[in-house]
């Protein structure tokens, strides 16, 4: 019993708790839903750099990555592990990129205004989005970005996923449940 206590604190450690508490100015601008956060765990953070190495040996360039939504850079801040990788993220949240304790590169922005080009990987896992912010998503993703796309979307969900080549799911945890996390290469 105590040792799985300790373990969901271990979990509760990588979440800074400011990230929950947001600004009514913030809600009403931007709407809940779109502001709806969650995070991986440390053994799903583990979980994410494995796989990433695995699928990056086979690619003679860099990681330049960039996690959509990214809160304050937590799981950017751990994806740094990965040797030769560089990361970014965006975040709408002006609170939550003011919680940021980590060197980090994140920004406030809207994740539609920003540039998918200058990345080989894209982080967009824990998305909770209303359906035409992730309709206008999807339209960007696809004349914008060619590399791995991550996120917790089958492909019968997601119209541009259906031409992507599907790489491996991964059970990941996170600080809510365990899932598949889905890797796929857009060309």
């Amino acid at each position: 019993m105590e040792k799985s206590l300790s373990k969901k604190v271990t979990m509760e450690v990588i979440l800074n708790p400011r990230l929950f508490i947001l600004p009514d100015s913030e809600i009403h601008k931007v709407g809940l839903q779109n502001l709806t956060y969650g995070s991986l765990s440390r053994r799903g953070v583990t979980t994410m750099i494995k796989t990433l190495g695995e699928l990056f040996p086979s690619i003679e360039e860099e990681i330049r990555g960039f996690d959509l939504g990214c809160g304050d850079g937590e799981l950017i801040y751990h994806l740094k592990e990965i040797p030769g990788s560089v990361w970014e993220g965006v975040e709408i949240s002006e609170h939550r990129v003011s919680a940021q304790t980590r060197d980090v590169s994140i920004w406030q922005g809207d994740m539609l205004e920003e540039n998918f080009r200058l990345y080989n990987v894209l982080h967009a896992d824990n998305l909770c989005l209303e359906d035409s912010v992730a309709a206008a998503l999807e339209e960007k993703i696809v004349r914008e970005f060619s590399g791995i796309y991550i996120s917790y979307r089958k492909p019968e969900s997601v119209k541009f996923l259906r031409r992507a080549i599907y790489l491996k799911t991964v059970p990941t945890e996170t600080t809510w449940t365990t899932h598949g996390i889905h890797y796929y290469l857009l060309p």
